[in-house]
């Protein structure tokens, strides 16, 4: 089985873990991956539909693997009643991940970490998890297909919010200077600068032109540190 960039990334952020969840497990390679590389014992395989949840079924069977639990779940709901050390949120975008994650809290609150794969829209997940209960242990960022892709890491716990880039970006990547971190942030200024022309022959935007050169300068400003 084929494991991507992104999917390592992921991978790589659980470990030792008894029991994990894949939430929205579409074609269950996480779910299969976890318990192939014994990064869990068992692994709950989550999609919202039976026919969501066919491709997971298919490859249980193919590859003839057990420590699989397949379940319909609409987001964290059947994990309700179960204990689960880490929760795998991924391929989605990061508000239907904060509100997977709002409309079922005290199961999320039940898990060791939340490993979470946003694909866009990082800040207001951030900003959510910050504002209820948990806190970022770790995040990395990982180029996949042409495509950067940020990988947060949460746990419970009460720590006040970062800076606002940080938000949008992510604060571990930059302290530990990653390379990648660099390419990533050059990628946002490449298209903020886009962004910033093409507003300027609009009428009204100068709202809108503020926000983006402020953007603009956090960036620089954090660049400054790789």
């Amino acid at each position: 089985m084929e494991i991507t960039a992104r999917m390592r990334a992921i991978l790589d952020c659980v470990n030792g873990m008894d029991i994990a969840a894949d939430i929205g497990c579409d074609h269950g390679r996480i779910s299969a991956a976890l318990i192939d590389e014994k990064r869990a014992k068992h692994v709950f395989a989550c999609d919202i539909s039976e026919q969501s949840l066919q491709k997971t079924k298919k490859l249980i069977l193919e590859q003839q693997i057990t420590g699989i639990t397949p379940l319909v779940s609409n987001g964290l709901s059947a994990l309700e009643n179960k204990k689960v050390d880490c929760i795998v949120i991924t391929g989605m975008g990061g508000l239907l991940i904060r509100d997977i994650l709002a409309g079922s809290l005290g199961a999320a609150r039940t898990a060791q970490k939340l490993v979470l794969g946003p694909q866009g829209n990082e800040c207001e997940l951030r900003t959510f998890l910050y504002e209820n209960g948990f806190f970022i242990q770790d995040e990395t960022i990982v180029r996949d297909d042409r495509h950067y892709y940020q990988v947060i890491v949460a746990k419970r716990g009460e720590q006040p919010l970062p800076k606002e880039i940080y938000l949008y970006f992510g604060y571990y990547p930059v302290m530990r200077k990653d390379p990648l971190q660099k390419e990533f942030l050059q990628s946002r200024l490449q298209e903020l600068e886009t962004i910033i022309n093409e507003a300027k022959k609009g009428r009204n935007t100068q709202e809108y032109l503020a926000e983006k050169r402020k953007m603009r300068s956090q960036i620089m400003e954090v660049m400054q540190c790789l």
